[in-house]
């Protein structure tokens, strides 16, 4: 039987998928996106472009034996091997 676990992620890039952060929660990945926000701004605070950055809700699914020893050798990318769904629920912005 095929466990299943619902993750929460954010693009630490706006724009971009290619950096994610993930957390349990909507609730975490939100403050975590807002606290980076605040971050970016201060160190620039002339820079009014910061985008907006997605919000998703991912499922995983586990991995098996050979799935895991390919992605712990980084012959495959744990998202691509194990999400077997995700969503855009939302954007972030100030």
């Amino acid at each position: 039987m095929q466990m299943e676990i619902t993750l929460w992620a954010y693009q630490v890039t706006p724009g971009s998928d290619h950096n994610l952060y993930f957390g349990e929660h909507e609730a975490d990945c939100r403050r975590a996106a807002l606290e980076q926000r605040a971050e970016l701004k201060e160190g620039d605070p002339d820079d009014d472009e910061l985008g907006t950055m997605a919000l998703y809700v991912f499922v995983f699914r586990s991995l098996s034996a050979g799935e895991l020893v390919a992605v712990l050798n980084g012959e495959a990318s744990p998202i691509e091997t194990c999400a077997v769904d995700r969503k855009l629920v939302g954007l972030i912005a100030d």
